[in-house]
């Protein structure tokens, strides 16, 4: 696939290019290797549901349901980063910690603002920051994210996710980029996993009945693989099953 990216130089200059590459994750990766840091790169994944591929996507995903579990148990135990995912848990305590910007449970506006963007594909929702807010963000970096003995699992997790974006922010800023420069990365990174989810929400309706479940695992596998929330069955596969 070719992507279209935008960066700017160290001099602040706004540059573009084009680039060759599977996905828009390995884009990044090239470009970063490369010394190039993009802000933004537009184009769309390719979802392909082919045949031969089936089996290998009903693999991994099997393999990556045993995988998240893990990392969801260990996430409850350790206080260590851990990279972004989906938190795991008790609905009602994960939906009021959103819906709440995790106010109880975050008292730093850095780690408040980062947790919005802890879960790819989600619809990310960052609190209103003031000026001041902000600025402290860079300095907020040198503290470390504060736990809680006996804290609940899904507390624990979101700490968790949140100490690895704190460590991402860090090396961004240390190859020069600015605190608003990695605010528009995660914006953007944001957007574009939420862009792949619709893409694969889309491609999944336009598939033939007769392929309809193995393709249904494989989108599935494909959004775990990248830490986004699974799709629930499609409703014609339900429907099958209770005839």
């Amino acid at each position: 696939m070719k992507y279209q990216y935008f960066y700017q130089t160290k001099t602040n200059e706004n540059r573009s290019g084009w680039i060759s590459a599977r996905n828009r994750e390995s884009a990044y990766t090239i470009l970063r290797k490369q010394g190039i840091r993009p802000y933004r790169i537009i184009g769309d994944d390719p979802v392909n549901w082919r045949p031969w591929a089936i089996g290998a996507l009903i693999a991994l995903l099997a393999v990556s349901l045993v995988v998240a579990v893990f990392v969801a148990v260990r996430a409850g135990d350790d206080r260590r980063p851990m990279p972004r995912g989906q938190i795991y848990g008790d609905v009602s305590v994960i939906a009021s910690g959103v819906f709440s910007d995790w106010a109880d449970v975050l008292e730093s506006p850095l780690d408040r603002f980062l947790a919005a963007y802890a879960q790819p594909g989600s619809a990310a929702l960052p609190p209103l920051m003031s000026a001041d807010e902000i600025a402290s963000f860079e300095a907020e970096l040198q503290n470390g994210v504060k736990y809680v003995d006996g804290e609940p699992t899904e507390h624990r997790q979101l700490k968790n996710i949140v100490a690895f974006l704190r460590e991402e922010m860090r090396e961004h800023l240390a190859s020069g980029e600015t605190v608003g420069q990695y605010m528009d990365f995660l914006e953007e990174r944001q957007q574009g996993e939420r862009e792949f989810r619709d893409h694969a929400v889309e491609s999944l309706g336009k598939v033939p009945a007769s392929h309809l479940h193995q393709a249904w695992l494989g989108v599935n596998a494909r959004l775990r693989e990248r830490g986004m929330a699974t799709l629930e069955m499609p409703r014609q596969l339900g429907e099958e099953g209770d005839r």
